[in-house]
């Protein structure tokens, strides 16, 4: 099986534990794995992504909000708002500039992997706008 690069694994953990702490207020653990994915993952991305979402979800929802005016972000199944949320955050406010193809690519792999069967449809049309809207 092909291994999967050390910041995709970074997002996939980042995008599980931002999931998971939606529905678990309070929350401030982060899980990583362990043994062999561990090896793969790069912890410190996976961090950065966790709590950049988590201190800017306001600032977030909003670029959400204003690019899917059909769909409340509330209203957004969990996994949906949560890959947003951490492709919107690596696109407009990270310090690291990644190219906005990129971003676009990791969320719409997520939303294959995790999401409902048109979910990334609606992801990439989203994150496609804001992305125009940096240039």
């Amino acid at each position: 099986m092909k291994q999967k690069n050390n910041r995709h694994q970074a997002r996939l953990y980042a995008f599980q534990n931002l999931y998971a702490l939606e529905f678990h207020e309070g929350a401030t653990r982060i899980q990583f794995p362990e043994g062999e994915v561990e090896e793969n993952l790069d912890k410190n991305y996976a961090q950065t992504l966790i709590e950049g979402v988590r201190s800017s979800l306001a600032d977030i929802d909003a670029v959400i909000q204003a690019h899917s005016a059909k769909r409340k972000v509330e209203r957004l199944a969990g996994v949906d708002r949560n890959i947003l949320r951490m492709a919107i955050w690596e696109m407009t406010m990270s310090d690291e500039k990644l190219a906005p193809g990129i971003v676009i690519n990791e969320a719409v792999t997520l939303a294959k992997e995790y999401a409902g069967e048109n979910a990334y449809k609606f992801i990439h049309a989203v994150l496609d706008a804001v992305a125009k809207e940096q240039r």
